[in-house]
């Protein structure tokens, strides 16, 4: 999927890649999850490179120094593709050291941000939906039992969609709202993953609140707008099991 994402795949490959994901609503997921990491990640590469370590730093000069050994008899448009790539794969590693994504929180908080990213873009969220049928048809679809929050005019939250998260194992429930005008998400995993109390991360100018509660882990994750923010956590926590 890297390369069809990146634009390096042949005709042939992206044909075929293509061919699979319009029958494939999971390769779709993935590939749209990669854009959305890609596009993450080149809008903050000079923030990251400003943060990178002289370790870091000597690791990708040396890196570019091999790729260009390696590509210089390739055409100007094969060389430039594979330094690309390699600047992507390390901006990418120095966001996991950069913003301490070795804490289990903050990686959990990181990947969806990434999923909400995706998904506010690509999903198809015309229309409200109804809050009881979509828990119900969860469960039946998933096996395991999903309350999810009406939508709320005192909170200015509208129910638009219902889906499961690619991110984790899979097992993750994706509620997607509008709220004010903007997409917020709310996210429930079926086990407790963080501890008490609740933990407020900001990753790329969204906030991520994290709780557990009953055994489950959720997450609410909107646009920085706080504190308007913890009156839709209030309100998820009082109507989810």
């Amino acid at each position: 999927m890297t390369p069809y994402v990146d634009g390096e795949a042949a005709a042939g490959d992206r044909a075929a890649v293509e061919t699979h994901i319009h029958h494939c609503g999971h390769c779709r997921d993935i590939v749209a999850i990669e854009r959305a990491a890609r596009d993450v990640v080149l809008a903050r590469r000079d923030e990251l490179r400003e943060t990178a370590s002289d370790s870091l730093r000597s690791k990708c000069a040396a890196h570019a120094a091999w790729n260009r050994q390696r590509s210089s008899a390739m055409p100007p448009i094969r060389r430039w593709l594979p330094l690309s790539i390699a600047a992507t794969l390390f901006l990418a590693v120095t966001a996991v050291f950069v913003f301490g994504l070795n804490n289990k929180v903050q990686a959990l908080a990181f990947q969806m941000t990434l999923d909400h990213a995706k998904c506010s873009r690509f999903a198809n969220t015309s229309a409200p939906v109804d809050a009881a049928s979509a828990g119900q048809q969860w469960a039946a679809t998933y096996g395991w039992p999903l309350r999810v929050p009406a939508s709320s005019p005192g909170t200015g939250l509208e129910l638009r969609a219902v889906r499961r998260c690619a991110v984790t194992d899979g097992r993750v429930a994706h509620l997607m709202y509008e709220w004010r005008g903007e997409p917020l998400s709310i996210y429930v995993l079926p086990e407790k993953v963080v501890g008490e109390p609740e933990q407020v991360v900001e990753r790329f100018s969204h906030d991520s609140v994290l709780w557990s509660q009953n055994g489950r882990t959720y997450v609410v994750l909107a646009h920085s707008r706080r504190p308007d923010l913890e009156g839709v956590v209030r309100y998820v926590k009082a109507n989810v099991y």
